[in-house]
């Protein structure tokens, strides 16, 4: 972060920062927490929002607020924490009872569509931005979220189904092939690592997909 961007967004974290209350820090998987927060003054959640916390000093990081539960203010940050970095080195030591700041909400540009299938195609680090999806989408709508992932992950998280798909773009590909999904009725959603998010952008033009949504998140 350059010394000037460092200098607004600690200045607008100063401004316009909330505080935020750890109630819950579990390990759903040996790489993947979920953080609950208690946030008294969060309002109108949509889907796929992120939350902007101070990871360290001078880093500062965004994560997508995964579930959320109106009647408590309380909800849920799936954390990535399978690699060395400021921000999987804060979310480790989270505690319950621990008093955060938080700037946001912000994004909320990906939301469900009015296509009968939802197609979530990511990394570990997109699983919270797809749970929000499922979480928005409508009764009759079919949700999948594939995770492309070193090890096998929960069939679901957070009542959200999951498939984990192995061997990277050949495994995603392989899968896409398998399944009757019309393309015309189908929106597609891809998240997490850039090169990957590129790689199957790509990949699903070119298997004819009408409705693409993308967003990377990391390098």
């Amino acid at each position: 972060m350059s010394y000037l961007k460092e200098k607004a967004t600690a200045f607008l974290m100063s401004r316009i920062g909330k505080a935020a209350h750890v109630i819950a820090a579990e390990y759903i998987t040996d790489s993947l927490l979920a953080i609950t927060l208690h946030l008294p003054d969060f309002e109108k959640w949509r889907s796929c929002q992120h939350l902007k916390f101070e990871t360290g000093k001078s880093h500062y990081r965004d994560y997508t607020l995964a579930q959320w539960d109106e009647a408590s203010k309380q909800g849920v940050l799936l954390i990535d924490v399978g690699h060395e970095g400021p921000g999987s080195n804060w979310a480790r030591h989270l505690l319950p009872g621990q008093s955060l700041v938080y700037a946001g909400p912000g994004g909320g540009f990906h939301q469900p569509s009015n296509a009968a299938h939802l197609v979530c195609i990511g990394d570990a680090s997109a699983i919270g931005q797809f749970t929000s999806l499922y979480h928005r989408k409508g009764a009759q709508q079919q949700l999948y979220a594939l995770i492309s992932h070193q090890q096998s992950l929960p069939s679901s998280i957070l009542d959200m189904p999951v498939i984990t798909t192995y061997g990277h773009i050949t495994g995603i590909e392989r899968w896409l092939l398998q399944q009757p999904i019309p393309m015309h009725d189908t929106t597609f959603y891809t998240a997490g690592h850039i090169p990957m998010v590129v790689q199957i952008r790509k990949l699903l033009k070119r298997l004819r997909a009408q409705q693409v949504k993308a967003q990377g998140f990391w390098e």
